[in-house]
């Protein structure tokens, strides 16, 4: 059972969810965090749909155990199978496609562009739930990118390899941006707005939504209804579980300024 005192718990296939913990820290400074990255299986979006349904729940069968009182699927490749493994978890959840898609549909724009994984392409999450909730008519174009996920997860913070991640945002997103002039852009990976500065500097002037704010808001609105705010006067902690390098994943949280880092463990991977 969880109160207002238990921890939010954050997952997502790798770093990126790093991004959503960022937003959670900046808007509710006192909870207490517990993120899981599932890095010895990254990229999700590579994995068939029945092996992501079982690695989603074998993560939030972890965050259960924690007694998290909200969970934050930052994985958007999860997200769009989020109706299958949501019964593992008694608390309230959010997700990266809808938070996404939320945050499109009150926008003043006529065609916008997603990049995501293969899977979540595939799965024409985005495009459906976007124009599902939108009240004006959009045309709303999809890229999936194989490997962008992957070069962020390993690449962040070194500049060969940052110059690596751009070559391949220029091959996903020059065809949206200069041949069918998308007027904003869905990062619809929680890896992407890591790089949000590589891709501002390659395409200056396009409009990027990252959900991982969209989600923090929901979020905090929840935890105010319910009465689950965290008020203690006290800056709340992270601790990171990881199935992939403890080191690395130590690196990525200082990288991206992740702040009052209590502990970066390694939990064992499911076995596929």
């Amino acid at each position: 059972m969880f109160d207002k005192n238990s921890p939010i718990g954050v997952l997502d296939s790798g770093i990126g969810g790093f991004s959503v913990v960022r937003q959670v820290q900046k808007l509710l400074p006192e909870e207490d965090l517990i993120y899981f990255g599932d890095g010895a299986h990254i990229p999700y979006g590579n994995h068939s749909e029945g092996t992501i349904i079982a690695m989603a729940r074998y993560m939030f069968e972890y965050m259960e155990s924690q007694g998290v009182k909200a969970l934050l699927v930052a994985c958007n490749t999860i997200s769009c199978v989020i109706d299958r493994c949501q019964d593992a978890v008694s608390c309230p959840t959010f997700n990266a496609v809808q938070a996404g898609a939320d945050a499109v549909a009150g926008l003043d724009v006529e065609k916008v562009g997603v990049i995501s994984t293969v899977f979540t392409h595939n799965a024409r999450c985005y495009p459906r739930r976007i124009l599902a909730q939108s009240p004006r008519k959009m045309v709303v174009l999809s890229c999936g990118c194989p490997d962008l996920a992957r070069l962020v997860e390993h690449n962040l913070g070194n500049p060969d390899g940052m110059a690596e991640v751009e070559d391949d945002l220029r091959q996903e997103l020059d065809h949206m941006v200069l041949e069918d002039k998308i007027q904003c852009c869905v990062l619809g990976c929680t890896h992407y707005p890591l790089v949000e500065d590589s891709i501002r500097k390659l395409y200056p002037g396009l409009l990027l939504v990252d959900p991982a704010e969209e989600m923090a808001r929901e979020l905090a609105r929840c935890l105010e209804e319910r009465g689950l705010k965290r008020e203690t006067g006290k800056a709340g902690t992270l601790n990171i579980r990881t199935t992939g390098s403890v080191e690395e994943y130590a690196l990525r949280a200082r990288q991206v300024g992740l702040e009052r880092v209590e502990s970066v463990e390694f939990y064992p991977p499911m076995e596929l």
